[in-house]
């Protein structure tokens, strides 16, 4: 064999010229001629008869000659140009290959006994251009395939998704999608469970509902290890069914520690509600869709920092603090999560071009004494709904509840931007417009203005 060959000349450091020659393979059917000669040169020097010759073949052990089909097609398709059939017939006779099988398309060919390098259909087609001569093998100018493959500006790929989360901050996990029974009662008890008949182990014997499970799993051995400032996403399907319509792409992140790590010149200011949040606005904003978020309660995440994403009034998607109950049952610091069917966000809308405008803006603010129960999305949604011609901002910069506000009441604070494309608002253009947003409020919500 010349693989044993080969490796116990490497083991003795025999590098000479007989294991060079016999590691690259031996003619099993030279046996016979270099017995003839060895006979001859015997009688030659030493004198004497040669004696019969008994031969003793075990055919099996013999090395089999595995014949290679070749086709026109392929011959065309590696030389770049055709070659005449009885050409070919020719050359592979006069190097004693035999054709075993031929039809108008290919041929079969059976490669002698010292061509050890004959393997595969390429190396016989490179034998043909060996014989045809390189130099006059035909030069043909390249070509490319001119069909491009044309994606929507409105679908938004994956990639891109989860790019806008590392550029955030966030590093990309990849757990499995088996989880423990308890870790699925944890995150989601009323999903429907679905469980391994043949599980890897214990911890691993349901089919998880959401991606939670896992980066909880992975944040949990990053706080052991001391890394306290984590932040952690994942694309990964979850399944509430064995059925591929019940199964679904989501992705879902989790941050716990610090904003910031420990510098001389920052203060220690701890992540919050509001930094995930506002993650998942600076993701959402890839769609140019308008999503919405409505307090709700998640059996994994803490009462009154809960907010369910809408679109179109359907639900996408939760955004949250992990529930005290959750972390002290974990081992875990305070952290938050968020979670978003992909589905929802790889379809958005094209963007449009829109001027701006060279003229100031007109700004107002308006305080708003309303029940302590509403949103104050829910009013910041209904002066958009006004679709008024010069209104191009809302923003709440205060929120109050105390001395002078009655009891079961809040105190609002909505900052109006106007502004026009084409000319610089008066007074009255304004103040017409607040007016309009006022007597909304009122109607609406029962809103008083302090």
């Amino acid at each position: 064999e010349p693989v044993s060959i080969a490796g116990k000349a490497r083991n003795y450091g025999l590098h000479t010229e007989s294991s060079l020659r016999f590691e690259r393979g031996v003619d099993f059917n030279m046996t016979h001629t270099a017995m003839q000669r060895a006979t001859q040169l015997v009688i030659e020097i030493c004198g004497g008869q040669a004696g019969d010759i008994s031969e003793c073949i075990d055919e099996s052990t013999l090395p089999a000659l595995n014949p290679i089909t070749i086709t026109k097609a392929k011959i065309q398709k590696i030389l770049g140009f055709e070659l005449e059939a009885d050409w070919i017939e020719e050359k592979f006779t006069s190097l004693d290959f035999e054709i075993s099988a031929k039809d108008n398309e290919s041929w079969t060919i059976v490669p002698p006994s010292f061509r050890f390098d004959i393997r595969i259909p390429a190396d016989l087609i490179e034998e043909l251009a060996r014989l045809y001569g390189y130099d006059k093998l035909p030069v043909q100018k390249l070509s490319l395939d001119a069909n491009i493959n044309v994606i929507s500006e409105s679908v938004i790929d994956k990639y891109d998704i989860a790019q806008g989360l590392v550029n955030r901050g966030y590093q990309e996990v990849i757990t499995y999608s088996f989880i423990s029974e308890q870790y699925q009662d944890l995150i989601d008890p009323s999903a429907k469970k679905i469980t391994l008949s043949n599980p890897i182990s214990a911890d691993m014997s349901t089919m998880r509902s959401s991606l939670w499970a896992g980066l909880l799993q992975t944040l949990e051995s990053n706080q052991r290890r001391g890394h306290t400032n984590a932040r952690f996403f994942e694309i990964g399907l979850c399944f509430d069914g064995i059925k591929a319509e019940e199964q679904s792409q989501k992705i879902a992140g989790v941050i716990t520690g610090n904003r910031y790590d420990d510098q001389w010149s920052n203060e220690t200011q701890a992540l919050d509600f509001y930094d995930i949040k506002s993650d998942v606005e600076s993701l959402l904003s890839l769609t140019t869709n308008t999503f919405t978020f409505k307090a709700a309660e998640h059996p994994a995440l803490q009462k009154g920092q809960t907010a369910q994403i809408l679109l179109n009034d359907n639900a996408v998607g939760w955004v949250g603090t992990l529930a005290p109950h959750a972390q002290k049952q974990l081992s875990l610091s305070k952290c938050y999560l968020f979670e978003l069917d992909l589905a929802s966000m790889q379809q958005g809308s094209v963007a449009k071009y829109q001027a701006f405008s060279a003229y100031q803006k007109a700004a107002r603010d308006i305080a708003l004494v309303i029940d302590e129960n509403i949103p104050a999305n829910d009013l910041i949604n209904s002066i958009h709904s006004l679709n008024q011609t010069y209104l191009v901002d809302v923003n709440l910069f205060d929120v109050y509840a105390g001395e002078n506000i009655e009891s079961g009441k809040k105190s609002i604070a909505l900052n109006l931007s106007y502004q026009s494309v084409d000319q610089t608002l008066s007074d009255d253009q304004v103040n017409a417009q607040v007016s309009e947003v006022l007597a909304l409020m009122q109607t609406k919500f029962s809103a008083t203005q302090r």
